[in-house]
C-alpha cells in the first residue's frame, strides 16, 4: 500500500468535491507490524452548499472502494 493510491482512490470517488487529502496520525504495532494511518479529508464545492447526506454517500463510496480496490482493513 501506499499513500498515493489511497490519494488517487479518494479524488476518483470524490471527484471535484475534494479539496484536499491529508494524513492526520499513523502507527505501527510492535509485534503484529500492522500500520493503521488516519486521514483527513476536506470537501469542497464553489458553486453550491454540500449536504451531509450527500458527502456520507461519497465517505461510504470510498470506504467500500478502500476495502475492494486497495484490499485494506477499515477500522
Amino acid at each position: 500500500f501506499h499513500e498515493n493510491d489511497f490519494y488517487a482512490l479518494v479524488r476518483d470517488v470524490g471527484k471535484n468535491l475534494v479539496e484536499n487529502v491529508k494524513i492526520v496520525d499513523q502507527f505501527e504495532h510492535p509485534q503484529t507490524k500492522k500500520k493503521s494511518v488516519c486521514f483527513r479529508i476536506s470537501y469542497r464545492s464553489m458553486d453550491r452548499t454540500l449536504l451531509n447526506s450527500e458527502i456520507d454517500e461519497i465517505q461510504k463510496c470510498i470506504r467500500e472502494a478502500t476495502q475492494s480496490k486497495l484490499n485494506l482493513q477499515l477500522r
